[in-house]
């Protein structure tokens, strides 16, 4: 059997880890389109979101994430196989370049995901959402696909009481949910989106609860 693509082999690596860290359950997953491009927006809980983002989907996603992590030597080439988009605070040319590069790839029909909070939440609430999202969807028609992550804040890759590894309320199996909702189509202020993706755990998606296959 030919040997997987970098990224392929990575993204099973993720998966089989994913099943020993957590039980996921994704609720909704009809929602992500199967071709074209999509924005995936969620909440920002851990520094395991991307990898519960891409457990929801057999397609590959890219992500939008900080530069400073993207350029930790260890994982840098992990995160380039994986076709992130670093972007940072350093320069406004360097956030502008980040953003069209997203936006390209929306174009080109890929799915793209972003965390609009713009950093890991603190105190399990989720804070305002940034325009990064407008300036990605903007002139390509694609639909934003919202998304919520529950059950990660206290486990030890959130940052409950002040970082990484000071929360242990749970470790290995803990109950994930990622909630999909429908497709949002046309212009959506930050305000009004981030009231769409709370929304998601208010209320329970209509669909039945699926698990997904990586």
């Amino acid at each position: 059997m030919a040997a997987l693509a970098p990224d392929r082999a990575i993204r099973a690596v993720l998966w089989v880890v994913a099943n020993i860290l957590f039980r996921i359950r994704v609720e909704g997953k009809e929602h992500i389109p199967s071709r074209g491009g999509a924005l995936l927006v969620a909440n920002h809980v851990s520094f395991a979101d991307s990898v519960l983002v891409g457990y929801c989907t057999r397609r590959m996603v890219r992500f939008l994430m900080w530069r400073p992590y993207f350029e930790v030597p260890v994982f840098r080439h992990f995160f380039r196989a994986l076709h992130a988009i670093p972007i940072g605070a350093d320069s406004p040319k360097s956030t502008v370049r980040a953003l069209q590069q997203a936006r390209e790839a929306l174009r080109e029909g890929h799915l793209v995901a972003i965390f609009p909070e713009g950093e890991i939440t603190s105190t399990g609430e989720m804070g305002p959402f940034e325009r990064g999202f407008e300036r990605v969807l903007l002139g390509t028609g694609a639909p934003i696909i919202p998304m919520y992550i529950h059950g990660m804040y206290g486990h030890p890759l959130s940052i409950k009481g002040g970082g990484a590894l000071r929360s242990w309320e749970t470790f290995l199996q803990t109950r994930i949910t990622v909630r999909i909702g429908q497709p949002v189509y046309g212009p959506i202020a930050g305000d009004v989106l981030r009231e769409r993706v709370s929304g998601l755990f208010k209320q329970p998606v209509a669909q039945p609860a699926e698990a997904a296959v990586g």
